[in-house]
């Protein structure tokens, strides 16, 4: 392994199943380019998210610990006073870190320890004044005349529309365009976390990308009937309590799941586009061959599997993610199915980028595996959590357990990998049961915050930082970096001519 400190460039997208990337065997895909990145480098075909949502995923991912830890655990909470994230730890070793697009924090505007920010919230964030409401301002354009919510059009297709937009001024256009720029104006090191807002919904893409899966049949969903009635209620009235539509999710046609997928990988392919142009931005600046290239997603998305849609329940739609990390300079190609947890991602930052990754942080570094030095296996079990139970993925099977109730789900992955025969009340007193129970209560004490909360807001910190806000997103001290302070002044004189 090289003695120079890597550049650190992670493409994160939101709500991405595996299954829509050819590099996870979809034959319909049209992503060559995340393909190519998955030639050359590791494939993690197991990976979980420690929860299937957005907020307490990306704070786990950031920090490198379970959402019990740092208090997330739902959407548009603030984690506790004290927690660090991986830019925080690596920028005190020389490292330049930047945040670009949609990173949903709470407050929205925070840097969360990176040395500044180019903000692209939720597509539907209509009165948030980021970055990306000034660029669509600076073009005749605002997030509030996006989306006809009301429509029937939106209803019935499950939020699957075609963009108003032009492709150039796409919101996944403007993360791309602007991860481009930074990149044409940063020196290494750096480390750089760019999140990408599709393919979560509205199902968005512009016209051009959608015309490429006319009359395509997609993959049909994973869906036996009744069995919404089969299985515990708790994901089932969580999600179409908050829908509005017309209809329960395990009614909608399957037309109505074809138009949803269609939109959905079209997105796809828009971010795919992009991660060319980022590739190629790279290598231009001669940058590529120094670059850890780490592609992944906070959560999956069901698409109609099981009757549902979107996220926030365990089944492998919804909790396990793509993970490729792209370094052909210093690790070989392989694909791995070792039980890996998003969590994992920030030691293995530390540990490539020579920071101190600190006592708190909870993940395993992956670089045993992918330099091929691991002694055994890289975890004997994998663990997600959201409010209303918890998850372990152990070998052949998986037990979900719901605080509190006298029910549960347990699948024999092996035999039964599409999830549709709950085994729990067979194996409720077998020996398997029992061993998942029992690993599942050892990680509850195990991972239980071993950190004190600070007495004080600068109680790990002398010199915390004191944000501020500057035309729509903070500055540390006085103004952010100069390479993003310079962006601002580009908005209005894109013309996307990569």
């Amino acid at each position: 392994m090289s003695d120079t400190k890597p550049n650190i460039l992670v493409l994160m997208t939101d709500q991405q199943r595996p299954d829509s990337l050819g590099a996870y065997g979809c034959s319909v895909a049209k992503t060559p380019n995340i393909d190519a990145l998955a030639r050359d480098g590791a494939v993690f075909d197991n990976c979980y998210v420690q929860n299937p949502l957005c907020c307490p995923s990306r704070y786990s991912f950031l920090t490198g610990r379970y959402p019990h830890c740092h208090r997330v655990r739902a959407n548009w909470f603030a984690p506790r006073d004290g927690e660090r994230s991986f830019g925080h730890h690596l920028g005190r070793t020389g490292y330049r870190t930047a945040l670009i697009g949609k990173m949903h924090f709470t407050p929205w505007y925070d840097n969360f320890g990176f040395d500044g920010r180019v903000i692209a919230e939720s597509k539907f964030a209509f009165d948030c004044p980021d970055d990306y409401q000034a660029f669509l301002a600076r073009h005749g354009w605002s997030r509030g005349r996006l989306y006809d919510v009301h429509s029937e059009t939106y209803i019935n297709q499950a939020t699957a529309v075609v963009s108003k937009l032009p492709a150039a001024l796409h919101i996944d256009s403007f993360v791309g365009r602007s991860l481009c720029e930074y990149l044409r104006r940063t020196d290494g090191p750096f480390c750089v976390f760019a999140s990408f807002p599709s393919p979560h919904n509205p199902y968005d893409p512009p016209k051009e990308y959608l015309d490429l899966f006319n009359g395509v049949a997609m993959p049909p969903r994973n869906m036996t009937e009744g069995e919404a009635d089969r299985k515990p209620r708790e994901a089932y009235n969580y999600i179409n309590r908050r829908l509005g539509w017309p209809c329960a999710t395990d009614q909608l046609t399957e037309e109505q799941v074809q138009t949803t997928k269609r939109h959905y990988y079209a997105t796809c392919t828009l971010v795919d586009d992009w991660v060319g142009r980022i590739v190629d931005t790279l290598k231009q600046r001669g940058l590529y061959e120094n670059t850890i290239i780490v592609y992944t997603s906070d959560h999956g998305d069901l698409l109609g599997d099981h009757g549902l849609v979107y996220k926030q329940c365990f089944y492998e739609q919804s909790v396990r993610v793509p993970l490729i990390v792209h370094a052909p300079a210093r690790f070989a190609a392989r694909r791995s199915t070792e039980l890996v947890e998003l969590i994992d991602l920030f030691p293995t930052f530390c540990e490539l980028g020579g920071a101190d990754a600190g006592v708190a942080q909870q993940g395993r570094s992956l670089v045993p595996v992918l330099d091929g030095t691991a002694p055994g296996p890289h975890r004997d079990a994998a663990f997600s959590e959201n409010y209303f139970g918890c998850m372990i993925r152990r070998g052949d099977y998986k037990m979900v357990y719901y605080y509190g109730r006298p029910y549960g789900e347990l699948y024999n992955l092996a035999e039964d990998p599409d999830e549709q025969n709950n085994v729990w009340d067979d194996l409720r007193d077998s020996e398997v049961a029992r061993g998942l129970r029992d690993r599942l209560l050892a990680w509850s004490f195990d991972s239980r915050d071993t950190q004190p909360p600070p007495v004080r807001r600068d109680h790990q910190d002398p010199s915390p930082p004191l944000l501020r806000l500057v035309d729509g997103r903070t500055a540390e001290a006085a103004r952010q970096p100069w390479e993003l302070d310079l962006m601002k002044d580009l908005y209005g004189t894109w013309e996307f001519g990569e």
